[in-house]
């Protein structure tokens, strides 16, 4: 979970992002920002994220992500 965190403060500099922050409801991920960390967690996390996982349940919080990339890692 640290890694998706420094991830996202790679994004988004200067945010304060913990496991719990709301991603969406608070604003610190918007649509262009979501393009790069699908791209990054592809590449960090060697996961095929798909059009369809990319919906607000998925990226509202870090373990929302973490659960996600769980669930992609267990389908390979």
């Amino acid at each position: 979970m640290e890694r998706i965190i420094e991830i996202i403060k790679e994004i988004k500099p200067g945010v304060a992002v913990d496991e719990t922050t709301r991603l969406l409801d608070d604003k610190v991920l918007d649509s262009l920002a979501i393009v790069s960390l699908v791209a990054e967690l592809s590449d960090e996390f060697d996961v095929d994220i798909t059009a369809r996982d990319i919906v607000p349940d998925n990226f509202a919080t870090v373990t929302a992500i973490k659960a996600m990339i769980d669930r992609l890692e267990d389908e390979d």
